[in-house]
């Protein structure tokens, strides 16, 4: 358990460090080559540093009040979702909470809250998660409200990624498997269903027609030649030119950055943090007794994977192009308070902070 936690930390540390240098090494080339000043290594360090607070009073929260007030909570992430329809839109999308020039973007902490409300409900449903109705209609029916208040700000890619963590939080839980199959199929006829009657918005099927068409997309063009220049070492940090020039290299695109500094190699050594970081937090969620905390940290580590696994497919070209960050890498202050938020919770249920100090793990000479 302490070697998985200690992995765990080292990851996201190593992670931090790259994002900053790859900030820096932004914000120098946007200085030196198109003469603007640029401030993202500073917006990301302040970032990481409010995402540490936040770290902090999660995991000092003890794990019971989250149960205890997990309807507060889903409430709470309904409310986050609805208020940024208050807030004027901006590139005729409302995703963001902007007070004082601090912008949130409410949907990266509804995830989280999703996964930990539907953790909760499963433990208190466990007996009967192989129902229909308690197993499935129930936990989906929450979902769905999360999945089309998202849906209609609109941000097609982060709902159906709040779809699939839902359902497979519940799958986790117990579910079916053939009720995932069921729902995975729903979705693609309904996103069919959306594209034919004009439900989507221009710009979601552009992206959707340059996908299918065979083309590449041209943010993902220009990319992919960053990568493509620097060879497998890369140019070095701060020396490249050609990521300037990229559409959202400080956040969508910051396999740009990395690939022009490091070259594949720096891609290669990101790539293997990542995969000991979700496989850590597996193993970590397997000596785990507590059935919440345990689906918790299983649905937190799947979280992660699938923003690498999507912001990598679009990157290289393989998956349409979306909104969706790199975790600890991207500039995108919310993703990263909100996942260090959620490791907070799971620090919080390990740390054995329940009312009559129970144990919610199993150490591992405990397991025969």
């Amino acid at each position: 358990m302490r070697q998985e936690i200690i992995i765990v930390i080292i990851a996201y540390l190593i992670l931090f460090v790259v994002g900053s240098i790859s900030m820096y090494s932004l914000d120098i080339a946007k200085e030196s080559v198109l003469g603007v000043e640029s401030r993202f290594f500073w917006k990301h360090i302040i970032n990481i540093g409010i995402g540490l607070v936040g770290f902090f009073v999660a995991m000092n929260i003890p794990f019971y009040v989250y149960e205890k007030y997990s309807n507060l909570l889903y409430v709470l992430g309904i409310a986050l979702l609805a208020v940024v329809f208050v807030f004027p839109s901006v590139n005729g999308a409302h995703r963001w909470i902007s007070i004082g020039g601090f912008t949130l973007q409410s949907s990266e902490f509804a995830k989280i809250l999703l996964i930990l409300f539907l953790s909760i409900y499963v433990k208190n449903n466990s007996s009967q998660m192989n129902t229909f109705l308690k197993g499935f209609v129930i936990p989906i029916s929450f979902s769905i409200i999360y999945v089309g208040l998202i849906f209609l700000e609109p941000n097609l890619s982060t709902a159906l990624l709040t779809l699939m963590i839902s359902l497979i939080t519940i799958y986790y839980g117990g579910a079916k498997l053939r009720y995932f199959i069921l729902s995975f199929a729903l979705v693609i006829l309904s996103i069919i269903v959306a594209s034919a009657f004009g439900f989507l918005h221009s710009y979601q099927l552009g992206r959707l027609r340059y996908f299918f068409s065979g083309s590449i997309a041209p943010q993902v063009d220009i990319a992919l030649k960053t990568l493509k220049n620097s060879g497998a070492t890369g140019v070095g940090v701060a020396n490249g030119w050609l990521k300037v020039y990229v559409p959202e290299a400080e956040s969508d695109f910051i396999l740009a950055v990395i690939g022009e500094d490091w070259g594949f190699f720096g891609i290669l050594v990101v790539s293997i943090v990542y995969l000991f970081l979700t496989y850590a937090l597996m193993k970590v969620a397997s000596y785990i007794e507590d059935v919440a905390i345990r689906v918790f940290t299983w649905s937190y580590a799947t979280v992660i994977l699938l923003h690498v696994t999507i912001n990598m497919g679009v990157f290289s070209g393989f998956l349409p192009v979306t909104g969706i960050p790199l975790p600890f890498l991207s500039t995108g202050g919310s993703s990263i308070m909100a996942l260090l938020i959620g490791f907070g919770v799971i620090m919080s249920g390990l740390s054995n902070k329940k009312e009559e100090k129970k144990t919610f793990y199993i150490e591992e000479g405990d397991q025969e």
